[in-house]
């Protein structure tokens, strides 16, 4: 029970990363972009993150710390730094059918063979949560160790030290409400399958991120047996514009750090081009 509840609090950081990919758009290799227009009184910047890396291999570059520096608030996709925020997230785990409800008896055993080697416990341990939230969980495993650190968590530490205020994009419960309507449960059962394809290909995409090279971790977690249209209508393209309309006022108002998933930069519906069409220079920061 105490690993169930530290892969809760874990969920919407992990699923962020598996749900972060997008058709390949190539961009200049950098994790972070300023961004100006003439009716700004001052720049933000835009920094495209990996929300879950090995403890030993984190690092957080100079120069987004730089840009924290010189900002009002730091804008994450969801505040976990928020209370009320961590308590809505334990309630949107259980909403929803139990995963038996939506398997037969045959997939739930099924399932439940895979997940007992996965995830080290039976399936009926996570029947609660439902079959999105189970996939959500998964992501915790792919990494190679056990202390992992994530991105966003750490972020939101050095801004409160800095006292720079954490905000958010929008709400656990939008967040959880994309998952749902991107991923139905025969999905789910589907890409739960893929997990060691998945893994091998979430690692090197890893690798690559260390070096900025986001438009080439994008295409290897954006393959079609990952995610369709439907999920990237509902995960990506939708999320991106509400995004951008919500940043656009933002910036009107105070200068940002906007640090969401490395992939929702990238192609013709990323977070640069909508902003470039919008009007405003955005440039890579070197």
């Amino acid at each position: 029970m105490k690993n169930i509840k530290k892969m809760i609090t874990v969920c919407v950081l992990c699923v962020s990363f598996v749900i972060s990919a997008q058709e390949k758009g190539d961009v200049e290799n950098s994790v972070l972009w300023k961004i100006e227009h003439p009716d700004l009184k001052q720049s933000s910047y835009l920094f495209g993150t990996l929300h879950m890396i090995c403890e030993d291999e984190f690092s957080i570059p100079e120069k987004v710390l730089n840009s924290l520096n010189n900002v009002d608030e730091l804008v994450l996709e969801v505040n976990l730094s928020d209370s009320e925020e961590m308590i809505a997230l334990q309630k949107e785990m259980i909403k929803g059918n139990k995963i038996s409800e939506d398997l037969t008896a045959k997939q739930f055993s099924d399932l439940d063979a895979f997940i007992q080697k996965v995830m080290g416990l039976p399936l009926q341990n996570f029947d609660a949560y439902g079959i999105s939230t189970l996939y959500s969980m998964m992501t915790s495993k792919m990494l190679s160790c056990t202390n992992i650190k994530f991105m966003e968590i750490e972020l939101a530490q050095i801004a409160a030290k800095k006292n720079v205020k954490v905000v958010a994009l929008e709400k656990v419960s939008e967040q959880f409400g994309y998952i749902k309507m991107a991923y139905p449960p025969l999905e789910c059962y589907r890409l739960i399958f893929l997990f060691e394809e998945y893994k091998e290909d979430f690692n090197k995409a890893v690798r690559l991120y260390k070096q900025e090279d986001i438009t080439e971790t994008t295409r290897l977690i954006s393959q079609d047996k990952y995610m369709n249209a439907h999920s990237r209508r509902y995960l990506l393209e939708n999320r991106n514009i509400n995004w951008v309309e919500k940043m656009a006022v933002m910036m009107k108002e105070k200068s940002n750090l906007f640090a969401v998933g490395a992939a929702h930069l990238t192609s013709k519906d990323g977070l640069i081009q909508l902003l470039k069409e919008k009007g405003y220079i955005v440039t890579p920061v070197l």
